[in-house]
């Protein structure tokens, strides 16, 4: 067990770690890591997505159990960051969204395939759970979104032209439109040629070393400059209340074997870079979104090991 996390981990880590050391000695261009981010989200990873799904029966993408206990420890996680929020740090229900943002949005899309692709050896199982993952968390994002924009139509926009809104920026989006896709080809059984699937399969894993090695380069170039309690506060309700959560309701909706230890590793995933983008493009709660982004990436390194050793003592060990 220890030489297979050693074996499956250390890459993923040294290519974020030649990232970070490229971003920190400024080694390419101040764009680099920003151009990179925009291959992966743009092209590699919607391919990934979208072959997967679509080459897959329609029954195995739709795991509900599995999305049902993902989802419900994802909002538990966000609630509970909500109340710490509001009630410890007097925040404003708008910045107090943004902080639950970070304490709950899983970074899936670009931690998440690397870790479960190496862990699964590439399992299509492993491929919809992160889909499915990815998804989930948009949840979220409509709910921080949800509450800023309609914050904003109290200053003159209708509520079903804002809701209109939401509901568009979320649809626009390269992953989510990929999924859409992929799960619609999937269940109109149009299947896919080998070409095509070879075609999104090998484009698509293009994600793994460009996502980590980005990701790398965005925590070089980073500071911190946050309340430390505020970082802590945030910090452990992502990487340890979140997959204990996820654990406890994953056992509730009967998910058992890998699937309930995927479960529990993604949702143990370091905020997501989408929250600190969210707060940017709203100038609220930047800094501390972008600090919980670079504390929790960090903390992966020991939390991710530390989640399989342990759920090795209760036999859910990688096959």
């Amino acid at each position: 067990m220890l030489t297979t996390m050693i074996n499956t981990l250390l890459p993923l880590f040294a290519m974020m770690g030649f990232g970070l050391a490229a971003g920190y000695k400024g080694m390419l261009p101040e764009e680099s890591s920003a151009i990179l981010n925009t291959f992966v989200y743009r092209f590699t990873l919607p391919s990934l997505i979208f072959g997967s799904l679509a080459s897959s029966p329609a029954a195995e993408i739709f795991q509900w159990q599995f999305m049902e206990g993902f989802a419900l420890a994802m909002l538990c996680a966000y609630l509970v960051a909500f109340l710490i929020s509001c009630f410890s740090f007097k925040c404003h229900f708008t910045e107090g969204g943004l902080r639950s943002t970070a304490a709950s949005f899983p970074n899936t899309a670009y931690l998440g395939f690397p870790i479960l692709l190496s862990l699964f050896d590439g399992s299509s199982h492993a491929v919809i759970a992160v889909t499915l993952a990815t998804l989930m968390p948009t949840l979220v994002l409509m709910l921080a979104i949800g509450k800023l924009e309609f914050h904003r139509a109290e200053k003159g926009r209708s509520s079903l032209h804002t809701l209109g809104a939401v509901c568009f920026s979320l649809l626009k989006t390269p992953v989510i439109g990929a999924s859409v896709g992929g799960i619609l080809w999937s269940c109109f059984g149009l299947g896919l040629p080998e070409s095509l699937s070879l075609f999104f399969h090998d484009f698509g894993m293009a994600s793994v070393p460009c996502a980590l090695f980005a990701m790398g380069m965005v925590i070089g170039k980073s500071g911190l400059s946050v309340s430390p309690m505020d970082l802590l506060s945030v910090s452990v309700v992502k990487m340890v209340v979140q997959p204990v959560l996820a654990a406890f309701f994953l056992l509730m909706c009967n998910v058992t074997g890998d699937w309930l230890i995927m479960g529990i590793l993604l949702s143990g995933l370091p905020t997501a870079m989408v929250s600190y983008l969210v707060a940017r493009d709203y100038g609220i709660y930047e800094e501390g979104s972008s600090a919980a982004v670079l504390v929790s990436t960090l903390l992966c390194v020991v939390t991710i090991p530390a989640t399989l050793a342990l759920a090795s003592r209760f036999g859910l060990g990688l096959a």
